[in-house]
């Protein structure tokens, strides 16, 4: 089967990535036989393999509770671990693999973004849910991030592998060799033919209460700079410092407020203003955020 997509792949004008498709599927409740896609796994015609699955099982909270919730994660991290190893035929009960579909792009996270996005449609509820949260209490720099970290995974996972962090990550210092963490959602390092490090860090200041806003900013420009100390000394690197404001009109944003947060953002970003090593974002909108982090990590 694959043997012949390959031959087609050779064929003038094909698409740089051809193979086959499948549906994960699971069933939550087996007495009422109802089964959810949760997942797609694709498997190009040179036998690599790869897969994108919903993060959680939240969307099944109001039926099932949290304690069925957590019995529905637990399916999904098997459901991860055989798309992972490619053992779709050694599924249980509650676990289905769909029919195999021919599927062609530019790339894989190509495929599985546009097979995602179409199929998996307990995806876009989380998505939905964040919106009026957003537009009312505004949006915290924990929440700013899942949006973005989130989007990313889901579309580009192989970026998100090797550019993105939900965690902090570790650096070790030249001089002592001494290890510490610091919170870079956007670590990338060298490519092949480039030396050079990129590092950011996303900040919210969509945020009402001030002594938050302006904890997160200068706890953000503070790992930066340290950071920059630290990478400066092992060679090229590259420093970016993504921020989110309140949009104008924002309920609760008025503009005494839109002031104070202009304030602290231009205090925040003060180190960086001529370090040409350094660039510095404002943004009113996280879809274009999430896209500006994903042209610098990438």
């Amino acid at each position: 089967m694959l043997d012949s997509l390959i031959t087609h792949a050779d064929t003038a004008g094909a698409p740089n990535v051809v193979g086959r498709y499948r549906l994960l599927r699971v069933c939550p409740d087996p007495v009422a036989d109802e089964w959810f896609n949760v997942g797609i796994y694709f498997e190009a015609a040179d036998g690599s393999r790869d897969y994108r699955l919903l993060e959680n099982m939240e969307a099944f909270k109001c039926l099932y509770g949290a304690h069925g919730v957590g019995n529905l994660n637990n399916l999904l991290s098997v459901v991860a671990d055989a798309a992972k190893a490619g053992r779709l035929n050694e599924l249980g009960p509650h676990i289905r693999a769909g029919q195999e579909h021919y599927a062609a792009g530019e790339s894989t996270d190509e495929i599985l973004s546009q097979m995602f996005d179409t199929f998996v449609t307990l995806s876009r509820r989380q998505v939905e849910e964040a919106e009026p949260k957003e537009r009312t209490e505004g949006l915290n720099t924990v929440d700013l991030r899942k949006i973005v970290l989130g989007e990313v995974k889901s579309k580009y996972r192989g970026l998100y592998n090797r550019s993105f962090h939900d965690k902090p990550i570790s650096l070790a210092d030249p001089v002592n060799d001494e290890k510490r963490e610091y919170d870079l959602p956007i670590f990338r390092q060298p490519k092949l033919g480039n030396d050079t490090t990129r590092f950011a860090s996303i900040i919210s200041a969509f945020v009402k209460t001030d002594i938050n806003r302006a904890y997160h900013l200068d706890r953000g420009a503070l790992t930066l700079l340290n950071a920059r100390d630290v990478l400066k000394q092992k060679g090229r690197s590259e420093g970016a410092f993504f921020i989110l404001r309140p949009h104008e009109g924002a309920p609760g944003f008025d503009e005494q407020v839109m002031r104070k947060i202009d304030d602290d953002i231009d205090t925040a970003i003060f180190h960086f203003r001529h370090d040409k090593h350094f660039h510095f974002e404002v943004f009113d909108d996280p879809r274009i955020l999430t896209e500006y982090a994903i042209d610098y990590a990438s």
